[in-house]
């Protein structure tokens, strides 16, 4: 088999069908060109040493009145406020106890499970 040099055209070209657009590109994913020829792009970049709680699930990027850059972090966990590579915890708290002041229990066979809390208080609405 005899070897063949192959030319390509740079860039994607992705208006043409791909049997029509021949000796080019009609998809890439983190790729870029350079003298006409496809070069990797570097990838993801770590943004700082702290991390997070969780799988990020949205990103909400704000300036605050000082021009401060801040992005929201929420993860299915928690959710977090980055400030120069910290992660502040802004979740909020829903109840705190003591150790000892809950118990759980359930009857063998039964998928019940009944709390207790000997420091709650009745609410009367």
């Amino acid at each position: 088999m005899v070897l063949q040099k192959m030319e390509f055209r740079p860039g994607i070209n992705t208006e043409l069908p791909d049997y029509a657009n021949e000796n080019g590109w009609s998809d890439g994913d983190k790729i870029r060109f350079r003298v006409g020829y496809p070069e990797k792009i570097g990838g993801w970049a770590k943004k700082g040493d702290n991390e997070f709680i969780g799988s990020a699930r949205a990103l909400k990027p704000w300036l605050t009145l000082e021009s401060d850059r801040l992005i929201g972090v929420g993860t299915h966990l928690k959710y977090f406020i980055e400030d120069g590579g910290v992660y502040y915890d802004i979740t909020p708290i829903r109840h705190t106890t003591a150790a000892g002041d809950v118990t759980f229990s359930a009857s063998q066979g039964s998928h019940v499970i009944t709390v207790s809390d000997t420091n709650h208080e009745a609410r009367q609405g």
